[in-house]
């Protein structure tokens, strides 16, 4: 299984990226912008999508649209600053599997390992 890692921070995101392997068994790959999330997703659909904010090419919520766009079966979640409520709000319809904390920790890592082993 493969998960795709949307970010311009990969670094900083490595212990939560690791947790996320771990606890899923996938292969991690990570895209620095848009086009080569689509590309990606046009080559090898990955099971699931992380989407962090600061990509160059638009908000995670609006990538997401357009990922519902190209592939309606790409699971997704992302990374934001919003609170829960907020957040249901801003991403109702797009089936956002789960918002992870704007700094995510290991812990954040394995909590979203397990939402997507509900789904492989």
């Amino acid at each position: 299984m493969h998960i795709l890692i949307a970010t311009q921070r990969a670094p900083e995101l490595a212990n939560f990226a690791d947790a996320l392997a771990v606890g899923t068994g996938g292969l991690l790959r990570f895209a620095d912008s848009y086009a080569d999330v689509l590309a990606t997703v046009k080559a090898m659909p990955p099971a699931f999508v992380v989407l962090d904010e600061g990509l160059k090419d638009g908000t995670p919520l609006e990538i997401a649209k357009r990922l519902v766009m190209v592939n309606a079966m790409i699971n997704t979640a992302v990374l934001s600053p919003l609170s829960a409520e907020d957040f249901h709000e801003a991403s109702e319809g797009l089936g956002i599997l789960a918002a992870v904390p704007l700094h995510p920790s290991a812990e954040d890592g394995k909590a979203l390992s397990e939402v997507f082993r509900r789904f492989m």
